[in-house]
């Protein structure tokens, strides 16, 4: 489909014959611009699969017309452009490449051994070490919660088994899960407030009544009726929890040990390239 997309876009577009497609390789030339050559396989890679015919012919003018303007402003600018300027901007433009490279390899070199450090311990000491730096700035909750409609059977006995949540609870509101409009049980991990009200969607004039610290609680509207139930509650600038703060702490000892690894490793890629006589410096 494609194929034949692009092979209708050239005889509307161009109306130019068939010898004037031929190349060495035999590829076909959809554009030129002065000495800059636009392939018909340059398109077949970019094009969305997903579009109607319509909206492929739509894609392909506006890529070789953006094509067309991109190589006519660099052909002006180099022609323009003093040469000692162009000179530094290639200079440049190499260097970067060059800094690409050298990123690229020696991630890819770190990670193999980063990954492999940051344990718990680890986790524990830096946070007991810098906990000073660890506030929280805004409400963080561990609480459960249900939405159940008023007509539902059994109310009376998941609002006990919900408010209770021993494990014969646990069990019976699980396997009950699936008609619930919203449910949260997992009560042992902190959340964010804003996430929490977001997506319970209440109003503000119950965040009051939910950082209270008031354990049990029930918000009933027209259809149905929210259970509420509240674990523990840290307030803004608090120290956040370990467990909370576990993967920024986690990410922040994965990067200075990739910093250190990389220097070693620096380091290391000199004494062989001089050991295997890769490199010499002459006085």
């Amino acid at each position: 489909m494609r194929t034949n997309l692009i092979h209708i876009f050239i005889i509307l577009l161009f109306s130019v014959s068939c010898d004037y497609f031929k190349t060495e390789e035999q590829r076909k030339i959809i554009a030129r611009v002065n000495n800059h050559i636009l392939y018909q396989d340059n398109l077949a890679e970019i094009i969305p699969g997903n579009l109607s015919k319509e909206d492929s012919m739509a894609f392909v003018r506006a890529y070789v017309d953006k094509w067309a303007m991109d190589k006519l402003i660099l052909d002006k600018a180099k022609f323009n452009l003093p040469i000692e300027e162009q000179q530094r901007y290639d200079k440049m433009v190499e260097q970067y490449k060059n800094e690409l490279y050298k990123k690229a390899y020696m991630n890819a070199l770190a990670a193999k051994q980063v990954d492999s450090i940051i344990d718990s311990t680890a986790v524990f000491q830096y946070y007991e070490s810098n906990k000073d730096i660890f506030k929280i700035n805004q409400y963080l909750l561990k609480l459960r919660y249900l939405y159940v409609r008023n007509d539902m059977n059994e109310i009376d006995k998941i609002k006990e088994s919900f408010k209770r949540f021993e494990l014969d609870d646990q069990i019976y509101i699980d396997n009950q899960k699936l008609k619930f409009d919203k449910a949260k049980l997992n009560d042992s991990i902190w959340v964010k407030s804003i996430d929490v009200f977001k997506n319970l969607k209440l109003e503000d004039k119950f965040k009051n009544q939910i950082y209270s610290g008031e354990t049990y609680f029930e918000i009933e509207d027209s259809i149905g009726t929210y259970l509420i139930y509240v674990k523990d509650v840290l307030k803004p600038n608090s120290t956040a929890p370990v467990s909370y703060i576990r993967p920024t702490i986690e990410q922040i000892l994965r990067n200075k040990k990739e910093l250190e690894l990389k220097s070693d490793l620096e380091k290391q890629i000199l004494q062989n390239a001089i050991k295997n006589n890769e490199y010499e410096k002459f006085e």
